[in-house]
């Protein structure tokens, strides 16, 4: 199971392109997460990946959808935890599975050749921040 955290701020959501090197979706814009380990639960898994891969602290969290992806063979179930409240501000690892991330306002990436990312990822965005305004 795959955790991934929508943030925003002013209208856009952040989005980190993964490393041509970094399965899955290589080389795609998705939302910054990770995968979650049997001994944790979505909610810490959350906490975790913001402390240490965006060096935030995650002070709240909802969940928003579950998206489901598939590249190859390989079917992921992505739970999606809108973060409603966090301390700091948001950066990234560069020894961590995103080359690039930015701040992403919906307009763009509604888009379908202004971001590669997965169709269905890209739909739930649209519908939950549709449904936030």
């Amino acid at each position: 199971m795959l955790v991934w955290l929508l943030l925003e701020e002013e209208g856009a959501a952040l989005l980190g392109q993964r490393k041509a090197e970094e399965p899955p979706f290589a080389g795609q814009w998705v939302l910054p997460g990770d995968e979650m380990p049997q001994a944790e639960s979505a909610s810490e898994t959350v906490g975790r990946f913001g402390r240490e891969q965006l060096d935030i602290r995650i002070a709240g969290e909802e969940f928003a959808d579950t998206v489901y992806l598939t590249e190859g063979d390989i079917e992921y179930a992505v739970n999606v935890f809108r973060v409603v409240a966090y301390e700091g501000r948001p950066r990234f690892r560069e020894s961590g599975p995103y080359a690039e991330v930015r701040w992403v306002n919906p307009e763009e990436f509604q888009r379908e050749h202004a971001y590669s990312m997965p169709g269905p990822l890209r739909a739930s965005l649209i519908s939950t921040l549709e449904r936030s305004d």
